[in-house]
C-alpha cells in the first residue's frame, strides 16, 4: 500500500504519453486509493502531473471541473503540443487623407504607402 501512495505522489505524464492514456491511468490509481476526482486538490494534483506546456495553458482556464480540464487537454493535445502563434499574411494597405485620395505624402512630398501586419493569433481559437 505504501508503493502505491508512494507511486501516486511521483506520478507524472510520461514522454511520448498521450493525454488520453495518461487520464486513464490517473483515474485508475485515484480510485484504487479511494480518492475523489471533484475535489480542487485531485484537479490541481492532475494539472500539475501533465507536462508543463498543458500545465499553464489549462491554469489559465481557470478550471474547476475534473472532466472539463481532461476535455481542455485532449483538445489541445489533437491541435498539436503547444499554441501556434503565426502573424497572418501582412496586407499592404494604402492611407487615405482627407480628401479620399488615395496617396499620402511624407516630408519629401512623395507618395508613400504603409504596410502594416495583423497582431498574431491563435491558431487554437
Amino acid at each position: 500500500m505504501e508503493q502505491v501512495v508512494i507511486d501516486w505522489k511521483h506520478l507524472r505524464q510520461g514522454k511520448g504519453q498521450g493525454i488520453h492514456e495518461f487520464t486513464q491511468e490517473f483515474r485508475k490509481k485515484a480510485l484504487g486509493l479511494g480518492i475523489s476526482l471533484d475535489t480542487r486538490e485531485t484537479l490541481l494534483k492532475y494539472i500539475d502531473s501533465l507536462h508543463s506546456c498543458l500545465q499553464h495553458t489549462l491554469l489559465m482556464f481557470n478550471p474547476d471541473d475534473f472532466d472539463e480540464v481532461c476535455v481542455q487537454a485532449i483538445h489541445i493535445e489533437s491541435g498539436g503540443r503547444s499554441f501556434k502563434f503565426s502573424p497572418q499574411s501582412s496586407k499592404q494597405l494604402e492611407i487615405k487623407d482627407s480628401n479620399d485620395s488615395k496617396r499620402k505624402s511624407n516630408s519629401n512630398g512623395k507618395k508613400s504607402t504603409t504596410t502594416q501586419k495583423e497582431r498574431p493569433t491563435c491558431s487554437y481559437c
